[in-house]
C-alpha cells in the first residue's frame, strides 16, 4: 500500500500539483518533493475576459481562483487574497493562481457577501462559470482536471457565461407549500414555494433535465415525469397534488371527549408519521394517508390516561376513516425526596415497568417525583442527587393515586474501572444506545469518564446501581468502537472493556476511464449492516475524506464484517469534527452528479484493505448544451 500511494504522490508531483503531507515516511518525502517544485509565492497569474453568449464583456463578474477545498463552494476564498478580483469595465481579469491547482470560477457577487457568489435561485444574469483544462462548464461537477500551477502567467482567453433557464408551474392542492427540483438520483437541485395559488417559479437552474416533486406533509407524495429544460426553453410543470386517506376521530374517556391532548399517528410497523393535539371536544384529524395499515392514540405515558393506540386499514388514498379511541384514567406514582434531612435541589429520574422498560424519566424537581397515566402493575423509581441515590419498587392499580413514604437519597454512588484501548473515552448509561446505529432509548442518569491514560485505564464515578449500557470509542486512536448493553452494576467493580484493533480500508477516488484523481476533496463511505455492536458511532462515521486533489482516502477504526463501500452524499447528524463532514458531490441548480458503483468489502480484525481506484461515474451529463 505504501509503495502504490508513493508512486501515484511521485506521478502527482511530476505534474506540478502539491500534495498535502501524510502519515508516513515515503508519501512525506515525496510530497516534499512536489512542495519544492513551486512555492506559493513563485506561481504566476491567470488572466483572461468574461463574455456574454454574443461577445460582450461582462463587467464587475466575481473571479476566484478556486484550489481543491473551494471548487465546490461560490466563494471559499480567505477574506484576504489575491486568487479573487472583479472583471473590469471591458471584462478582462487577473488574479494569483493556486500552487495546489485550480479552476477559474466566474460568478455573480452576491451584494450581501461581495467576495461569494450570489446563489442563482435569487435572480442571476449568468451562471457560474468554471474553466480548466476540460475547457467551460456550468458546474464543477463536469470539470475532471485542476489547471497546474506554474511560474508563469496562463491567459485562458474568453470565459462565455451563459443565462440561467426556470422551471415554473401550477400545482392544484399546495398553497404556500414546498416544491422541490430533483435530479435524476432524487438529490435536491433546488427548493420553492408555491403562492397563495399553487403558482411556483424556480429560477436561476443549469440547463439538463429534471422532475418536480411536492406533497408529503399533509398531502401524497407527488413527482412530475423528468423534464429537459434550457436557457431558450424552460421548462412548465404543472400538477395536482391529493391529500390522500382522511382519518378522523375523537379521544374519549368515560364518555366524556379528552380535549387538548397529543395524538400520535404512525405507520403499522410504529414508525411515527404526524402528531397533533384533540381540540376542545376531543376531535382529531389526518389527511395524506397512503393504502396500508395505521396507528392513531396516545401512546407514551406522563398525561392522564393509560396510553392506548388503534390500529386501523386505508384501502384507497380516496378513503375517510373515522377512529374512536377510548381511554382509562392512568394510575399516578407520588415519591417525596429527602437527601440530606431535606428537600434536594438537583435530581435525576427514572420510572421503569416490571420488564424493566424505561416509561418515563426527568419528573422530579420541587422535592417530588411524579409519575401519570401509568398502566396497573409493578414499577421501580430510580433517583439521584447530589451525593447519593435510591430505588424503590411501588404497585399501582388501575387509576388509583399512590403516595409513598419519602425515599432518602444515601446510597453512596458506585464506581466502574477497568482498562480498555489507550486514549478511548468510555461511557455508562442507562440509557439504551446500543447498538449506535439503533433507535435510542433515553434514560436519566449518565456518566462519561475522561479519556483512558496511556495504559487504557479509565474510571467512572457518580453511577447508580442497576442495568446500564457501557461503550468505548477509541476515537482518533485505530482501534473498532463496541458498546456492551445490560451490564449489571448493583455494586463497585472492575470492568475491562477490549476493543479490537480496527480495521482500514483505502483507495483513490478517481474519474471513470481515467487515472484522473477527483479534483475536490470528497469523501468515501463504508455503509455497515444495521444492529452491530461494533458499528460506528454517530460522531464518528466510517467516511474517509480524500486528501486534497489526490483522491487517496483511508477509513480507519472498523471492526470486522461486511461492509458496502459507496462515495458518500451528506455529512451524518451530530457531527462535531471536520474530518468526518462530507463535501457533497453535486451542484445546487445543476441536473449533474457523481456517483461511485457500491462495492462489497469483507474486512476482518486489524485487516488493511486497499480498494485502488475507486472510478467516480458523471451523471446528467447527456443533455448538457
Amino acid at each position: 500500500m505504501i509503495s502504490r500511494i508513493a508512486g501515484l504522490t511521485a506521478a502527482l508531483a511530476t505534474a506540478g500539483l502539491v500534495l498535502p503531507a501524510t502519515s508516513t515516511a515515503t508519501t512525506s518525502t515525496a510530497t516534499a518533493t512536489a512542495t519544492a517544485a513551486i512555492a506559493p509565492a513563485d506561481v504566476g497569474w491567470v488572466t483572461g475576459r468574461v463574455v456574454d453568449e454574443q461577445g460582450r464583456p461582462v463587467a464587475g463578474a466575481l473571479v476566484n481562483v478556486a484550489g481543491p477545498s473551494e471548487v465546490v463552494e461560490r466563494g471559499l476564498l480567505p477574506d484576504r487574497t489575491d486568487r479573487r478580483t472583479r472583471t473590469a469595465a471591458d471584462g478582462t481579469f487577473r488574479a494569483r493562481q493556486d500552487a495546489r491547482g485550480y479552476l477559474v470560477q466566474v460568478c455573480e457577487p452576491d451584494p450581501d457577501a461581495p467576495t461569494t457568489c450570489r446563489e442563482t435561485a435569487l435572480g442571476v444574469e449568468h451562471l457560474i462559470a468554471y474553466v480548466g483544462p476540460d475547457g467551460g462548464s456550468d458546474s464543477w461537477v463536469t470539470q475532471t482536471r485542476l489547471f497546474k500551477p506554474a511560474g508563469t502567467d496562463r491567459a485562458v482567453g474568453d470565459v462565455v457565461v451563459h443565462p440561467p433557464t426556470r422551471v415554473t408551474g401550477t400545482l392544484r392542492g399546495v398553497r404556500h407549500g414546498l416544491v422541490q427540483v430533483m435530479r435524476l438520483n432524487d438529490t435536491v437541485a433546488f427548493n420553492g414555494q408555491t403562492d397563495g395559488e399553487g403558482r411556483y417559479a424556480i429560477e436561476g437552474l443549469a440547463p439538463g433535465t429534471y422532475y418536480v416533486r411536492a406533497g408529503g406533509e399533509g398531502r401524497l407524495p407527488w413527482r412530475s415525469a423528468p423534464v429537459t429544460v434550457t436557457a431558450e426553453q424552460p421548462g412548465v410543470v404543472d400538477g395536482v397534488v391529493r391529500l390522500g386517506a382522511v382519518v378522523t376521530g375523537s379521544l374519549v374517556s368515560g364518555g366524556r371527549p379528552v380535549a387538548r391532548t397529543e395524538v400520535l399517528l404512525t405507520r403499522g410497523d410504529g414508525t411515527p408519521y404526524a402528531a397533533g393535539a384533540t381540540d376542545g371536544r376531543g376531535r382529531f384529524r389526518f389527511t395524506g394517508l397512503t393504502p396500508g395499515r395505521w396507528r392513531v392514540g396516545v401512546r407514551e405515558a406522563g398525561g392522564v390516561h393509560v396510553p392506548r393506540m388503534v390500529g386501523f386499514t386505508v384501502d384507497g388514498a380516496a378513503d375517510r376513516v373515522a377512529v374512536t379511541v377510548r381511554l382509562t384514567k392512568g394510575a399516578t406514582i407520588v415519591v417525596p425526596l429527602v437527601e440530606d434531612g431535606q428537600a434536594p435541589r438537583r435530581t435525576r429520574d427514572e420510572l421503569r415497568n416490571a420488564d424493566g422498560d424505561l416509561v418515563l424519566t426527568y419528573r422530579s424537581g420541587g422535592g417530588t417525583a411524579t409519575y401519570t397515566g401509568l398502566r396497573p402493575g409493578d414499577y421501580t423509581v430510580t433517583v439521584s442527587g447530589a451525593n447519593g441515590w435510591a430505588r424503590r419498587t411501588v404497585e399501582v392499580r388501575a387509576g388509583r393515586t399512590v403516595r409513598t413514604r419519602p425515599l432518602d437519597l444515601a446510597r453512596p454512588f458506585l464506581t466502574l474501572r477497568g482498562t480498555t484501548a489507550p486514549g478511548a473515552v468510555v461511557e455508562a448509561t442507562t440509557s439504551d444506545l446500543c447498538p449506535p446505529d439503533g433507535q435510542p432509548v433515553i434514560g436519566a442518569f449518565h456518566e462519561i469518564s475522561d479519556r483512558a491514560d496511556a495504559q487504557g485505564r479509565y474510571v467512572l464515578r457518580g453511577l447508580v446501581g442497576g442495568r446500564h449500557m457501557v461503550g468505548a470509542d477509541s476515537w482518533p486512536g485505530t482501534h473498532a468502537p463496541r458498546c456492551w448493553d445490560d451490564v449489571a452494576i448493583t455494586r463497585s467493580r472492575r470492568l475491562d472493556l477490549p476493543l479490537a484493533a480496527g480495521a482500514t480500508v483505502t483507495g483513490r477516488l478517481v474519474y471513470a476511464g481515467t487515472a484522473n484523481p477527483v479534483i475536490a476533496p470528497l469523501s468515501y463511505e463504508l455503509l455497515h449492516p444495521a444492529g452491530r455492536a461494533t458499528n460506528p458511532t454517530s460522531e464518528h462515521p466510517a467516511v474517509g475524506r480524500a486528501r486534497g486533489a489526490t483522491g487517496v482516502f483511508s477509513v480507519p477504526r472498523l471492526g470486522a464484517r461486511q461492509v458496502t463501500g459507496v462515495l458518500a452524499t451528506q455529512t451524518a447528524e451530530g457531527i462535531t469534527d471536520g474530518s468526518f463532514l462530507v463535501l457533497h458531490p453535486y451542484q445546487d441548480g445543476t441536473p449533474y452528479w457523481l456517483e461511485a458503483a457500491p462495492r462489497p468489502i469483507s474486512l476482518s480484525v486489524g485487516s488493511q484493505v486497499d480498494l485502488g481506484d475507486v472510478e467516480l461515474v458523471v451523471h446528467g451529463v447527456a443533455t448538457q448544451p
